[in-house]
């Protein structure tokens, strides 16, 4: 098996490692994460989005929060993508843990679901302390996959389904580590910016896994 592979050649897999699943940096109260999400916020003049740049904030994504004090319309904008962007990576686990052929990907998509179910939590508290709402669950993102293409996934069994899940989360994690560097880079709510960075680190740990995986497919 191909996990058997990985435990000759290199070691058990571990793709989310240590660092998949960083420590929430605000306490997070029990929260349900599966109720649809919407937004209707106001637009804010705080945030415009440059033609041709996918990380840009559009006036929908800042939305009408007031930010606190050492707060700024970056930080509402990257908690405001990451709750639908980490949603659809817990869909795709879901899928992953009754229809994956190699227990390696049923490992691994588990994994994942812990680690963004925590992220999402803190997002959210957050977004209530500054008054703003998450944006809908299939809001274009980098990173984020149509519809269609998990339709096409949620068809698929066993190998096949394997290449496909992990081929859309190699995508999907690097959408999301563009979400934080854009953190990173412009934000200013000290919390905010230590998750971007515990972001980029936990998935380009969780790439660097599945690329690995993926070439033992190939």
């Amino acid at each position: 098996m191909l996990a058997t592979a990985l435990l000759a050649g290199c070691g058990t897999p571990d793709p989310a490692g240590g660092a998949a699943s960083p420590a929430p940096v605000a306490a997070s109260p029990a929260t349900t994460v599966e109720t649809p999400l919407t937004s209707e916020a106001t637009p804010s003049p705080e945030a415009t989005q440059t033609p041709g740049s996918a990380l840009s904030a559009t006036p929908d994504e800042t939305g009408a929060a007031k930010p606190s004090a050492g707060t700024n319309a970056a930080d509402v904008v990257f908690a405001r993508q990451m709750v639908p962007h980490h949603l659809q990576a817990l869909e795709l686990a879901r899928l992953a843990q009754t229809r994956a052929g190699d227990p390696w990907v049923g490992e691994f998509a588990a994994k994942v679901a812990t680690a963004r179910d925590t992220d999402i939590r803190t997002f959210k508290d957050w977004l209530d302390m500054w008054g703003a709402e998450p944006l809908p669950r299939d809001h274009a993102m980098p990173g984020m996959q149509k519809r269609a293409e998990i339709e096409a996934l949620a068809k698929l069994n066993g190998s096949s389904f394997d290449r496909k899940y992990v081929t859309l989360m190699i995508e999907h994690d690097n959408g999301a580590i563009k979400l934080a560097r854009a953190e990173q880079a412009g934000g200013a709510f000290e919390g905010a910016k230590a998750l971007a960075v515990a972001t980029v680190t936990s998935l380009g740990a969780e790439v660097k896994e599945l690329k690995k995986y993926r070439a033992l497919l190939d």
